[in-house]
């Protein structure tokens, strides 16, 4: 296990490969484990670097507020830990929203960025999940979110055909959930973002990621973040789902692959 000492505690980070360094922020999980699919792959040709983020999996516990802008503060500490000056970035989801950040406030730590199924601000559709989710978890408790969590995640027909699998993790899933409180105060964090402002700012070449099957950020915010970003390029897959890396792997990799291994920007 490899740890950062940052001024608040210790985060929690895997580094494997070589080469140009890519970071891979999770999303509202906020753990290094769900990128272990495409990992393997892009260590072949990038220095990939994943973490748990603050309060969450290995890293130290957190009791203060969450905010996107705090997360990027931890990604940039990390940098800073490992002597990276300047990284591709990879954000999915609350990291898409974390990669915006750093993106807009650090433009020369950032070389190539590719923000996945991700949003850019307040939007209706999006509001109505987190608030459904709020309200499943305070309502109904830990265990109604979990079993819940799938739906809306994942496509349906991979539901149906991981049901057993889904099952058989149940408990463990309830063992390692956070907590009501942490998950609450990254719903709210989720809530607060809001960079549609400014992320026409970004100077790093980008790639905007979405799924057409997305149902928990659907590709019209996708479509939203590149209309913003002048100069990026939208990519919408047919299937896969707000968790496409975990449900497609091989076509999330290729598509981060192809993107970052075209620029001619250096790290």
């Amino acid at each position: 296990m490899s740890s950062a000492e940052l001024s608040w505690g210790r985060l929690y980070y895997e580094d494997a490969g070589s080469g140009t360094p890519l970071l891979l922020i999770s999303g509202l999980n906020g753990l290094a484990r769900p990128w272990t699919g495409i990992v393997p792959a892009l260590a072949t040709q990038f220095r990939a670097i994943t973490h748990d983020h603050r309060g969450l999996g290995a890293s130290d516990g957190w009791d203060g507020p969450y905010s996107v802008e705090q997360m990027a503060g931890d990604v940039l500490a990390l940098m800073d830990h490992l002597h990276i000056n300047r990284a591709h970035i990879v954000g999915h989801s609350l990291g898409g929203a974390v990669a915006q950040a750093l993106a807009v406030e650090h433009p020369e730590r950032v070389a190539g960025l590719v923000i996945y199924a991700s949003w850019c601000g307040p939007e209706p559709y999006f509001c109505r999940v987190m608030n459904m989710r709020r309200e499943m978890l305070t309502g109904l408790g830990v265990e109604a979110f979990v079993r819940s969590g799938p739906i809306g995640i994942y496509p349906p027909d991979w539901i149906a055909r991981n049901d057993a699998a889904l099952s058989a993790g149940f408990n463990a899933s309830c063992a390692a959930f956070p907590g009501t409180d942490v998950m609450l105060r990254r719903i709210d964090a989720c809530l607060a973002h809001d960079r549609r402002a400014s992320i026409g700012q970004i100077a790093a070449p980008t790639l905007v990621l979405g799924l057409q099957d997305d149902m928990s950020t659907p590709s019209h915010c996708s479509a939203e973040i590149a209309a913003l970003i002048s100069h990026s390029q939208l990519k919408l897959l047919p299937y896969g789902g707000h968790n496409a890396h975990l449900v497609v792997p091989r076509l999330i990799q290729q598509a981060i692959s192809e993107f970052l291994l075209g620029l001619s920007v250096k790290c």
